[in-house]
């Protein structure tokens, strides 16, 4: 008996330790460079494992175009100053993103401000590179308006 248990509690503790593991992935299926995208905010998800935005952009021919971007985890964007509700349907957002490398309206979003230009987010930890690098993305973002 002591044995089965000790059997329940070992598959236990590996079925917990491994599957975080198991579940993360990487950004390498989206472009290097930053786009940034004039949009209206269709929905905010606040959920794990990412927090998620969908939002509409109008394309050059003046179709709408629906974009899904991923942040990271609820605690790391709340970490970020973000909250469940910081962004509201029919909010004007500039979304600076770098999008999917298929051509497919999904991206991994780097930085939220509203249309007024106000910042949401300077940086997203899913943008990658260091905090410097983050930063200098953030300053000159910022320079450039």
């Amino acid at each position: 008996m002591l044995r089965r248990i000790l059997m329940v509690v070992v598959a236990g503790m590996f079925v917990m330790t491994t599957r975080p593991a198991l579940a993360h992935h990487s950004t390498a299926a989206f472009l290097d460079n930053e786009v940034t995208q004039k949009g209206t905010v269709v929905e905010f998800i606040w959920g794990n494992p990412h927090v998620e935005v969908v939002w509409d952009v109008k394309d050059d021919t003046g179709n709408v175009v629906r974009w899904r971007g991923e942040l990271a985890s609820v605690q790391s964007v709340m970490a970020d100053g973000l909250n469940k509700d910081s962004l509201k349907p029919g909010d004007g957002v500039l979304m600076t993103v770098r999008v999917a490398k298929a051509g497919t309206p999904h991206s991994v979003i780097n930085q939220i401000r509203r249309a007024d230009g106000t910042m949401v987010l300077a940086w997203s930890r899913q943008g990658g590179g260091s905090a410097a690098d983050r930063a200098a993305r953030a300053a000159a973002q910022k320079d450039q308006n």
